[in-house]
């Protein structure tokens, strides 16, 4: 199955919500999607795995700040709430346009948050890089980056410290467009869709807990 950027964003947000993601955050998590679709590279792994983890154990859905460290007791950074926080820090002195740079513990499914990054980046108009203790890798930098770059960099980073920081340089080059999305599975949409449907579904006491479904309100 071949989706649009556009039906990408629509699944991801929704499944996402469907898992217990707030309407935000899971805006957040299909604007990712979409963005690596247009990159190139199917997410559709990553996204099933963040909302598995968020449907039973729960995310942290906000990071603590110790000092510039970023972390969560040891449980992996949720990509998506870390990537959203970034965003609303911007360019103040505690984001990673700061004099110091930011680092993030370990971070679960990094490739969700490299969209974000990205496009923080481009809309401050700065080159951002981002490295692990292997790899390093610059949003716009004077190279465009490559889908191949991308996903190499996010296998990297799994289970690694991550260190951003903001380069003197203005946004250069950005990531190469894919002339077509990305495939997904019969499977993996289905996987999906179910998360999905649980926005749809009659709420019950734990989902009315977590926040997911429409509720007792009437949303037209």
């Amino acid at each position: 199955m071949q989706l649009s950027a556009g039906e990408w964003a629509s699944l991801g947000m929704k499944a996402a919500r469907g898992a217990g993601y707030s309407w935000g955050l899971a805006e957040e998590f299909g604007a990712s999607l979409a963005t690596l679709a247009q990159w190139g590279i199917n997410g559709a792994g990553p996204a099933l795995a963040l909302c598995a983890a968020q449907a039973v154990l729960g995310l942290p859905q906000m990071t603590e700040i110790d000092g510039r460290v970023w972390g969560q007791s040891g449980t992996p950074l949720c990509p998506v709430t870390t990537g959203a926080l970034i965003c609303d820090l911007g360019t103040s002195p505690r984001g990673l346009f700061g004099p110091n740079p930011v680092t993030l513990a370990a971070v679960a499914e990094p490739l969700m948050l490299l969209p974000l990054v990205d496009g923080l980046a481009a809309r401050a108009g700065r080159a951002v890089q981002i490295t692990t203790p292997k790899a390093a890798l610059v949003f716009g930098g004077l190279v465009p980056l490559a889908a191949r770059d991308i996903t190499e960099f996010a296998d990297h980073a799994r289970g690694h410290t991550l260190t951003l920081c903001a380069k003197p340089s203005p946004y250069g080059a950005s990531v190469l467009r894919a002339p077509h999305p990305p495939e997904i599975t019969p499977e993996a949409y289905a996987s999906l869709d179910r998360f999905a449907l649980a926005t749809t579904v009659p709420a019950t006491a734990q989902s009315r807990e977590t926040g997911a479904g429409a509720g007792l309100s009437d949303n037209d």
